[in-house]
Formats: structure tokens, sequence, C-alpha cells
């Protein structure tokens, strides 16, 4: 008889935003998302901690059933990934060695934290399952790594993150004693569209919607639309690049920036963004993600580019690691 405990709260898969401004420098990264589910589930006999070719074996059992999953849904497979099995592995050891059950540590370090610590890509978005057996046999073997999946699959918080479009990596970790078990999957990617994002937009697309969706929000602010400027997209492109390696290189003076021959500017002002977990392309929600925390972020009287601004270039990509960047060049003539 299988036996869940799961709290509401983690349970149910979310997603946490934030866009930030600088004027030349970087802006402070996107939280990532953490998708946390508990299951508690009983069976029977004594488990033994795992030689390093069994656990090999564990671990490629649970990969295997993870994607025979996906596949049936349609989705993309996993790949194994060492640092997710090695945070997945710390956990699981580390709950049955101080007798515990959770995904954050009694001193407070949660399944992000882990994922970090092991290696992982602070742009990307993580998710955790972890499940508990008792009175299970030992040493645990493929048979109980599927029964911990279908229980995971039956529980729609844990199939969540294991049909989540976002993740493409894996990792699993399992240690057991006596008659306790603990196995952790662990999951990471570049983030997953939300429903109605819309189509990746194409690299002519991006700065057109982008301009159309900044002159909306001036109009609602009372401020005249800008001219959109392929100059100053160019200009923004370059930002962009400084910003992709490190936003202590940009030169001091913005208008260097100009391609050769663009005169008559007489201001150049830079707004940045950077959102992590945000998938492998650029798309409408995202644009409006940025414009709008731009929006709120301003002073009254200076949303993006204020009254001084005239003409308006704008350039994005997005990493293919769940991190985009985003750069307006407002100028004025």
């Amino acid at each position: 008889m299988l036996r869940f405990r799961c709290n509401p709260a983690c349970c149910a898969p979310f997603v946490y935003r934030t866009t930030g401004e600088t004027t030349v420098l970087r802006d402070p990264k996107l939280t990532p998302i953490i998708l946390a589910n508990v299951l508690t589930w009983p069976l029977a006999s004594p488990a033994l901690s795992q030689e390093a070719d069994e656990l090999a074996e564990l671990r490629e059992a649970a990969l295997e059933r993870t994607n025979a999953s996906r596949e049936e849904a349609d989705l993309g497979g996993l790949t194994r990934s060492d640092v997710l099995s090695e945070a997945a592995q710390g956990h699981a050891e580390d709950m049955l060695e101080r007798d515990y059950y959770d995904h954050v540590s009694p001193e407070g370090e949660t399944p992000f934290d882990r994922f970090l610590a092991a290696g992982g890509n602070s742009w990307a978005v993580s998710g955790e399952n972890i499940a508990t057996c008792t009175g299970c046999a030992a040493p645990p073997d493929v048979d109980r790594v599927d029964a911990f999946h279908d229980g995971w699959m039956q529980s729609p918080g844990h199939r969540e993150n294991i049909l989540s479009e976002g993740f493409d990596s894996f990792g699993f970790g399992i240690a057991g004693a006596g008659s306790t078990v603990y196995a952790v999957q662990t999951f990471s990617g570049p983030g997953a569209d939300a429903a109605g994002a819309g189509a990746a937009l194409g690299p002519e697309d991006i700065a057109e919607t982008a301009v159309q969706q900044i002159n909306d929000a001036r109009t609602d602010a009372s401020l005249a639309p800008l001219e959109h400027d392929v100059d100053l997209d160019e200009a923004a492109a370059r930002v962009l690049e400084h910003l992709a390696q490190d936003a202590a290189d940009l030169p001091g003076n913005i208008f260097d920036l100009l391609p050769q021959g663009s005169t008559g500017w007489t201001s150049l002002s830079v707004q940045s963004a950077t959102l992590g977990g945000s998938g492998a392309s650029v798309n409408e929600e995202d644009l409006s993600t940025i414009v709008s925390d731009w929006t709120q972020a301003a002073t009254q009287g200076d949303v993006l580019g204020g009254p001084a601004a005239s003409h308006i270039g704008f350039a994005a990509e997005a990493a293919g690691d769940g991190r985009l960047t985003a750069v307006a060049l407002f100028g004025g003539k």
C-alpha cells in the first residue's frame, strides 16, 4: 500500500522570474526554479549502500525508466549528468546518515544549493524528487528503483518534474542501511516556455517585437514613441557581446560602440536585463517580462529612455543554458 506525504506548497510546480536593470553593468540574475516534491513509501526488507558498479547500474535503470515515461508523453529523453548524480547521492546519504527526510537539510541547504555545490549552472532550472521506504530488501536493486519510479509517476507533483519540458539532464542517488532506503531524482535544464508564451522569435523579429512593446509602454506613460534605428541595434548587439563576457570590459564612452559614420547623437543610455530559466530561445513573453520590469523600476518621467530619447535599438540572445540577456539602447537627437 502506498502512503504519500507531500506538502502542497512544494508539490505544485511554480516559476519565480525576476529581472533587473542597470545602466551598463550586468543585472542581478534570476532566482532559478526549484521544483520540489516529497514521497514517502513503506515497503519490505533491509537495504545497504551500493558499491560503485552497482550504483552505476541503478542509475542507468533510473534513467531508462525516466526516459521511457518521457517517450510515452512524446518528450525528448534526458541526458545522464554526473553533477546531478553527485548532488542526488550526497543528499540521499546525508538523509540516511542523519535520519531526516526533507529537501532542505537541517542547516538550510536547498536542492539548488546542492546543485551549485556540485558544479551546476546557476542559470539553469533545477528539480528534485525524494522518496524513502522502510522494511526494504538489502541491498536495493533494479526492482526497487522501478518501484520508486512507479510511485513518483503516480504523484502529480513528482510526475510534473519527470515530464517537465524544461529539463534536459538527470541524476539519481540511492542509499540504504538496515531497513531504510532513501532515493533522490535530480533534474536540470534551460527551462521551458510558459503556456501562451508564443513561438520562438527569429533574430529579425526580436528587435521589432521589443520596440513595439517599449513604445506601447511609453504611450501608457504619456511619452512619445521611439523610432527604431539600425545603428542603435548594432551598438546594442555590441553591448550584448560585452555582457556575455565581462561587463567591466565595456568602454567608458558608449558612443564608441556606435558603427562608424553614425553621428548626430546628443545622448545615449543603456538598459540591460538577464533572465535565468528562460528556455533555449527568445519569445514574446520573455520580452514582455523584461519591458514590464524596466517600466516598473523606472522613476516617474524616466520610463524607457524618458523624454530625452527619440530613437531605440535593441538586441537579445538566449545562451541555450537558460540564460537570456537583453539590451535596449536609447538615443537622442
